[in-house]
């Protein structure tokens, strides 16, 4: 821990140190000069060296590649002079070693499953020699081999040449890299010693005379006679110098004219902030009309689809109110003949009252059902976006729906796509959930009016959900009734909708592509009449936060 924290202290006071230019032109000198030194006295002879070891090896090889094809030719001929002619094709090098040829013979066990190759030494020179067949490459001796077959024989040539002279090349290098090493430290600290005078001084100048500048004093000039960029330098401080005095005298001439100016520029100001409130109040005014308008629009849409379902709700209340009254007056005319009468004519009024009566539940049900989709479409929608994997958040919608009462057996197929590795997908998870329940209940709807048309048909509802980098697309597809192409233009057109009044609202699609588009998404619709009619959510896919 104290060792700690002693280097610690040390690498605080060695930042805290103050370097001159003096010391830093003499640390960049001597960096530059060791950094060339370490090349040429290490770097470069090691460079050097492997160059010439690796065509040692390479004149090495090739010798024994020769006297191999030699050698082949000569056994293939059964010349056996030429074999003795091929070797001596290196004898005379001076720096040969030896050089054999050796036979190789592959020997199997009895029962012919292992096996293990037999070298000989068919023929060496220096012939006193021991050779170790086996023998491999060291610092002092290069050996290669060149293997060479022929149909009455098969083997190798095994050559070995020494490497003094790649030694004695090594020393010769060190010793000239030793020199020029020397050299250059010499030169490195002539030069060292000449920046050193004619930069710092010159620096250390120009340092105390911007001080004093820095201070007020604009008197302060530079005498320079290098020609050099410190003489620029020096010229450049002294422009400086007189152009601040310059600039002092004119920024106090301007000082009484900008405190004139700021009083007007006051003025002015008071003014723009009166004009900006003004035209805040008139945009807060437009914002409030277009909203009025809207809201107008949607009134107006609201009412005559209120007008059918609440004329049958006050005719059919009237028509009922007078039966009622009929039924009393024949009670009232003669009470001992009720029984005959109630037979006859009491009967059929109360089975008609009963009849409007549902006509009207029917029709104030439908009522309802519109005020609330209103409600829902008026209602504040969520602004928190959730990261959701899509492919369960449906699958966990879909098994929902399906527990929902008369809709066990809907042929739901759900086919998930992949989704990208560095994608996510951002949704109210509410919303979303309406868009596709509502969704579904149209195909739905469309199937079983396909199915009570033909017994023969065979219902299908899928959704299926297909992912790309940018977006991600939800797929519910039916094969019911499908739309015709003026059905299909007014689709998403509020109050608009292809079922009786009875059971749709016309607002459904409308809410759902109002939420889609809060996704920045879009809603579009495919579809074939009596073929099939699918509906296709696209939503944008962010970048992941991981990725």
């Amino acid at each position: 821990m104290l060792n700690n924290l002693y280097w610690t202290l040390l690498w605080q006071n060695v930042r805290r140190a103050r370097l001159t230019v003096k010391t830093k032109i003499w640390m960049t000198v001597t960096s530059i000069v060791l950094l060339f030194s370490f090349f040429v006295l290490f770097y470069l002879p090691a460079v050097q060296e492997r160059y010439l070891l690796s065509n040692f090896n390479k004149e090495v090889q090739n010798h024994a590649n020769t006297v191999a094809l030699g050698v082949k030719i000569a056994m293939t001929e059964q010349n056996f002079q030429g074999v003795q002619t091929a070797m001596d094709f290196v004898k005379k090098d001076p720096l040969l070693q030896f050089v054999s040829l050796v036979q190789t013979d592959t020997v199997w066990n009895a029962t012919h499953s292992r096996y293990r190759i037999n070298r000989t030494v068919f023929k060496t020179y220096p012939e006193q020699k021991k050779i170790d067949v086996n023998a491999v490459a060291n610092d002092s001796t290069v050996i290669k081999r060149a293997g060479f077959s022929t149909p009455s024989m098969k083997g190798e040539i095994v050559l070995a040449f020494s490497t003094r002279e790649i030694i004695q090349s090594k020393k010769q290098i060190r010793i000239t890299s030793l020199f020029f090493s020397f050299v250059v430290f010499s030169i490195g600290i002539v030069i060292g010693f000449g920046l050193a005078r004619n930069i710092s001084i010159p620096v250390l100048q120009l340092r105390d005379a911007a001080t004093k500048v820095g201070r007020g004093d604009l008197t302060q000039r530079v005498l320079s006679n290098s020609r050099d960029e410190i003489g620029e330098l020096g010229i450049a401080f002294n422009k400086m110098v007189n152009d601040l005095a310059m600039a002092r005298r004119e920024l106090e001439d301007r000082s009484s004219e900008l405190l004139l100016q700021k009083k007007k520029a006051d003025d002015l100001l008071v003014g723009l902030n009166k004009t900006l409130t003004d035209l805040k109040e008139t945009q807060e005014q437009l914002i409030r009309q277009e909203k009025l308008a809207s809201i107008g629009q949607l009134t107006k849409g609201l009412v005559d689809r209120l007008l059918n379902p609440l004329n049958y709700v006050s005719n059919f209340a009237g028509i009922t109110t007078e039966l009622l009254e009929e039924s009393r007056e024949l009670l009232a005319v003669d009470k001992y003949a009720a029984d005959e009468h109630v037979q006859t004519e009491l009967i059929p009024l109360l089975t008609m009252i009963g009849t409007n009566t549902e006509k009207i539940k029917e029709h104030g049900s439908s009522l309802t059902r519109i005020v609330r989709s209103m409600d829902k479409l008026l209602q504040v929608k969520s602004d928190l976006f959730v990261e959701t994997d899509l492919n369960s958040f449906i699958e966990n919608q879909l098994v929902v729906y399906k527990s929902e009462a008369g809709k066990s057996q809907c042929p739901l197929e759900f086919i998930k796509g992949i989704p990208p590795k560095n994608g996510v997908v951002k949704i109210l998870p509410a919303e979303l959930s309406s868009v596709l329940f509502s969704l579904l209940d149209n195909a739905l709807y469309s199937l079983q009016e396909k199915s009570r048309l033909d017994e023969h048909f065979k219902p299908k509802l899928t959704v299926k959900t297909a992912f790309s980098e940018e977006a991600v697309e939800i797929i519910i597809q039916d094969n019911g009734t499908g739309l015709s192409d003026a059905e299909k233009k007014q689709l998403f057109s509020p109050f608009f909708t292809t079922k009786p009044t009875s059971q749709g609202t016309g607002l459904g699609l409308f809410v759902s592509q109002d939420i889609v588009k809060t996704h920045k998404g879009n809603i579009s619709v495919d579809t074939k009449p009596d073929s099939f009619t699918a509906f296709i959510v696209s939503l944008p896919v962010a970048a992941s936060a991981l990725s």
